[in-house]
């Protein structure tokens, strides 16, 4: 039952008590797993990013910082949130009664009412209403506010903090605390623990309470390593090899090290041959920095919410109290990579936004065309994706039922292209595509002659394409749906690079999720009519472009196990699914 029999009351991520009720059927009878989890397994579950807030409400320089960010940023809400979350946990540590009731009924004339309140606090309509009927009826009481204040809560912790943490506001601070700490961003690099004297002892009557000799050790070896650096040039040659010799003996006795390592620091404090010099004294550098590392790993995070370290910080100074949540902070994340999550986001959008991209990906042009629909523009969509298919498949969807099991690649080619050409490109088509006259004679003079291949619509698809780019996908940017196109993609991108839903089996069945970057180039060709060509992009494909009726360079095999695939039965399979020949 996760600590329900506790007698400490439970707390929130604030040291907030909250009041655990059990659960209870219809006919008074307490359900199965009705009493939530009590302080002990709260305090095992708290999350990590509810420490990290914890630190931007508690530290009153970073709380500004915040403020200003969302101000900056137009994002207000954030800051309302916080101050909500403020407020509310204020009003419930107030133990005079009468207080705390007019503390309740201050926070509800300036976060509630949606028309007068004096900070507009986001929240859902039922919520609010929920509220305002607690007041109408008279039965608000100190936990009126707990929905609201969950809400709130989660809104900074998800939306609001990692945006603040990759800000530039956040990026000040950060400079200001390698300034005075070094440019290291770890918490307990030793150089921000064990230089202040009261942070050193609280580290060590933590490690005693957990009897860790080990750690104990490193952290006296860091020490001895430390004051050997700065009482280096106050001795001797003589009495420096023998105190680093005295601290590497007791290195080798007590510790294990990578084998690297020990040959590495075993040479600079033996190595050194000459009597009228020492070893040098960054001849334990490397020993040290090890040290923080081990240190880094298996007691940072402990240490840090631990009593101990509380009440360090407790009597520390400001300028402490706000480096040490600083650090904290930057160390949280780079942990969750959120800058380079943010850069790479962005960068992933520009690449996805290109047209070329955009129409090649399935679930991405399916936003484009359906803005394309209702704008009445969808015969260039149409057109190109036809064509496109006609070039690597020599086949469209709708020239199906024309096709015939024994029927050459070319004859399939000049099918396609036929049905292309009635649909799109003829005179009063129902799909015509506005193309120039140019174009348009130039491919009936071809069907004329019949001079039929891959290329004979190669023209006309890139004055489509630049019709689409110049026009209708600027519109689409513009539109409402471009939002959900965008949220889409960041779907997308989190598929990628979170691997969600990604199992070894199945990562056939999640292709959708992934980046689709087009191999077709627009942009290379500067004469947008007369040079234009898709050799390049065919040239990449495994399979050759018809270029005549003799099929001169497709060999006799590939015809004879083309047409064998493309037998009657396979073909109304085919047609069936709706999909066409390879």
């Amino acid at each position: 039952m996760g600590g329900g029999g506790s007698k400490s009351a439970p707390v929130n991520a604030f040291g907030v008590p909250v009041v655990h009720v059990a659960k209870k059927d219809m006919f008074g009878k307490v359900v199965r797993g009705g009493f939530s989890a009590g302080p002990k397994t709260m305090e095992k579950i708290r999350t990590r990013s509810d420490f990290c807030l914890l630190k931007i409400v508690e530290q009153v320089e970073v709380r500004k910082a915040f403020a200003l960010w969302a101000h900056a940023e137009n994002v207000k809400e954030g800051a309302v949130y916080l101050d909500f979350v403020l407020d509310v946990n204020d009003m419930k540590n107030e133990s005079n009664v009468a207080a705390q009731k007019m503390k309740v009924l201050d926070i509800f004339t300036t976060y509630i009412p949606q028309k007068s309140a004096k900070k507009k606090l986001v929240m859902d309509s039922a919520t609010r209403k929920t509220i305002m009927l607690a007041f109408e009826s008279f039965t608000s009481d100190s936990h009126v506010y707990d929905l609201a204040y969950e809400k709130a809560y989660q809104c900074l912790k998800f939306d609001h903090m990692p945006q603040f943490l990759i800000s530039d506001t956040f990026m000040k601070l950060e400079q200001g605390t390698q300034v005075r700490r070094g440019s290291s961003s770890k918490v307990i690099e030793l150089n921000s623990i064990l230089t202040e004297a009261n942070a050193k002892k609280a580290l060590m009557d933590f490690l005693n309470e957990r009897n860790d000799p080990g750690n104990l050790f490193r952290v006296r070896l860091w020490e001895d390593i430390n004051d050997f650096k700065l009482d280096y040039e106050k001795q001797s040659p003589a009495d420096q090899t023998k105190r680093a010799t005295k601290i590497w003996d007791t290195v080798t006795k007590e510790m294990k090290l990578p084998s690297h390592l020990r040959v590495l620091t075993n040479e600079n404090v033996t190595g050194n041959s000459n009597p009228n010099s020492g070893p040098g004294v960054d001849c334990f550098d490397d020993l040290s920095n090890f040290l923080c590392d081990s240190l880094q790993a298996e007691i940072q995070r402990p240490f840090l919410v631990s009593q101990h370290y509380s009440n360090f910080l407790t009597n520390a100074s400001d300028e402490y109290k706000l480096d040490s949540v600083v650090m904290t902070l930057a160390e949280f994340k780079d942990d969750r990579q959120l800058k380079q999550t943010k850069d790479s986001y962005v960068a992933d959008l520009k690449v996805a936004l290109r047209l070329e991209n955009v129409l090649e990906d399935p679930l991405l042009s399916a936003y484009f065309r359906r803005f394309l629909r209702v704008s009445f523009q969808e015969e260039n969509y149409l057109f190109f994706q036809d064509v496109q298919s006609m070039k690597e498949k020599y086949f469209v969807k709708h020239a199906s039922d024309q096709i015939g099991p024994k029927m050459t690649l070319q004859e399939i080619l000049e099918v396609a292209a036929q049905s292309i050409f009635d649909k799109f490109v003829k005179a009063g088509s129902m799909y015509q595509v506005n193309i120039s006259a140019v174009i348009r004679d130039e491919i009936i003079e071809k069907f004329g002659k019949n001079q039929i291949d891959a290329t004979i619509f190669d023209a006309a698809q890139r004055e489509i394409f630049h019709q689409m780019r110049n026009g209708g996908f600027m519109e689409f940017k513009k539109h409402d749906l471009y939002n959900h196109f965008k949220m889409v993609h960041k779907r997308k991108f989190a598929q990628r690079n979170f691997v969600v839903g990604f199992k070894g089996k199945r990562t056939g069945t999640m292709e959708h999720y992934r980046l689709k970057e087009s191999d077709l180039n627009f942009d290379e060709v500067a004469d947008e009519d007369k040079n234009f060509s898709f050799a390049t992009h065919e040239s990449s494909k495994k399979a050759p472009v018809v270029a005549s009726r003799e099929l001169d360079f497709i060999t006799k095999q590939n015809l004879k196990d083309f047409e064998k695939d493309m037998s009657k039965n396979q073909r109304e399979d085919e047609e069936k699914k709706g999909d066409g020949p390879p």
